[in-house]
């Protein structure tokens, strides 16, 4: 069973529909016990900022509504335009397709939601509009974890989708319109269903979970990013997600309006445009923090007697950027959280002949951390044992 991201739930494997994200992924690490450390640290040439002049004033208009029923046909009609295919490239070259709904303008550039995984380590964007107009789009911002990101498009005068505005409200049974990029080669597919389960707890892996629309309507991959609709127009969801497995239909999942919108107003909110620059400044989630490196087993044959990082940060606003290194080994880990009433937590003698990769990402992603804990991990690197602080910063996913 599985949905078709690289995530795990309990007894099955769960994905999110469209691009493979790059999650946390077990590697074996090279047995090299001198690995180069010729890392130069990025605030040596940091910039000076801009001037607030250079910035483009955010004056956003987006809207919402409480209306609930209306013909299929009719709402087909009038929301339609709203949804768009998104392709996604990597290196200049097409790495592939999604879904996006226009939900908001101001007076130079109009606002896309989409899935996080679907514009994940890609660097150029672009939008085909229902009357198959092709747009360059540049990415606003975007959170790995709510699995929400923001493009835009210098273009205004569209149509925009309407929120649904509180999805706590949902009825059980209620038709609901998909509309998206099946397979990405089928923009503007149209299909209907109902809703099965409102904030259905989804396992994502050992360590997340999200609380999603569940929809007996037809999903497939090329759908993430696209419209959850009701049968009066509404926005209710941005479909991200569906079980796979053979005997298994109807099992498709959005991410509700209530926590899409939350995410998009802390996006638009820290995002700035830079006019002289031509470029976003992504907004981002405020407290939210990252981890960045990759971990993976290392040792001798067929022997995993090791744990490691597999491969470091490379986002500089990565808590750990620039401290751990490929092939580092850790022995230790412990948390000091900001607030000194809280106990300090540690997991000491990490060896992957007695745990798992898994179970150092639980120990991390279950301590109910937030800016400013540190954690303090000890660590061999060649033959010389570090402690290495790493205080917990904000997270801003750039590209």
């Amino acid at each position: 069973m599985k949905f078709w991201k690289s995530i795990m739930i309990v007894g099955a494997l769960i994905g999110i529909l469209g691009f493979t994200s790059c999650s946390k992924k077990q590697a074996q690490i090279p047995n090299d016990e001198n690995p180069p450390i010729d890392i130069q640290d990025s605030l040596d040439n940091k910039e000076e900022p801009k001037s607030e002049q250079e910035y483009l004033n955010l004056n956003i208009t987006y809207t919402s509504t409480e209306l609930e029923t209306g013909s299929v046909e009719d709402t087909v009609n009038q929301i339609y335009d709203s949804v768009v295919a998104i392709d996604a490239y990597m290196n200049n070259q097409h790495y592939g397709s999604g879904s996006g709904v226009l939900f908001g303008y101001d007076e130079r550039f109009s606002y896309i939601a989409t899935c996080h995984h679907v514009i994940e380590g890609c660097q150029g964007f672009k939008i085909i509009l229902s009357n198959d107009e092709t747009i360059e789009a540049k990415l606003v911002g975007g959170d790995s974890e709510s699995d929400i990101a923001v493009l835009s498009v210098e273009k205004t005068g569209l149509t925009y989708a309407s929120w649904f505005e509180d999805t706590e409200k949902l009825r059980l049974g209620s038709s609901v319109i998909c509309i998206g990029n099946p397979l990405g080669t089928l923009p503007g597919s149209v299909s209907t269903g109902v809703v099965s389960y409102n904030n259905r707890l989804i396992q994502v892996d050992s360590y997340h979970t999200m609380k999603l629309i569940q929809t007996d309507v037809a999903i497939n991959s090329g759908n993430s990013g696209g419209g959850l609709f009701n049968s009066a127009g509404a926005l209710i969801g941005i479909v991200n997600a569906k079980y796979s497995s053979s005997g298994i239909e109807g099992l498709g999942f959005a991410i509700p309006a209530n926590q899409a919108r939350t995410i998009i107003d802390s996006i638009l909110k820290t995002a700035k445009y830079n006019v002289t620059e031509n470029a976003w400044e992504t907004g981002y989630v405020e407290g939210r923090w990252e981890i960045g490196f990759t971990l993976g087993y290392g040792g001798y044959g067929f022997v995993r007697t090791t744990i490691g990082i597999a491969s470091p940060a490379t986002n500089p606003t990565h808590s750990d950027y620039n401290k751990l290194l490929a092939n580092d080994k850790l022995n230790a880990i412990t948390i000091t959280y900001k607030d000194a009433s809280k106990e300090i937590k540690s997991l000491t003698n990490i060896s992957a002949q007695t745990m798992t990769v898994d179970t150092i990402y639980q120990f991390i992603y279950s301590a109910g951390l937030s800016l400013g804990d540190v954690l303090t991990f000890d660590i061999t690197r060649g033959n010389e044992n570090i402690t290495m602080e790493i205080p917990l910063v904000q997270y801003r996913y750039s590209i």
